[in-house]
């Protein structure tokens, strides 16, 4: 069943290290996410990452959007941080296009 994000769920989301920033700019306070990778991202690097194919990154709004348990636990477990760290341990430069940086 989809719910919409609590206040206390999106707490839980932004706290994460690194969230309090859009994983692809220096924008703060990120709206949007990708469930996909489990990050947050501002409403113009969401553009950029629906123009990907939801096959790519699956965008959602944190406020707008209904969310199912399955989103939820990703968006929990995810983070800024940890998908930088992973970018950084495979060699991928965080300020490559999106086109780039999420197709290779």
């Amino acid at each position: 069943m989809a719910v919409s994000m609590t206040p206390q769920m999106q707490a839980e989301i932004r706290i994460l290290p690194g969230n309090d920033t859009c994983v692809d700019c220096p924008t703060k306070n990120p709206q949007w996410a990708s469930v996909t990778y489990g990050s947050l991202m501002c409403l113009e690097c969401s553009g950029a990452h629906r123009s990907l194919g939801v096959h790519i990154s699956f965008v959602r709004s944190v406020t707008m959007d209904s969310w199912n348990h399955k989103q939820l636990a990703m968006m929990t477990n995810g983070g800024n941080a940890d998908l930088q760290a992973f970018w950084k341990k495979h060699g991928v430069d965080p300020k490559m296009l999106h086109n780039a940086k999420y197709h290779e």
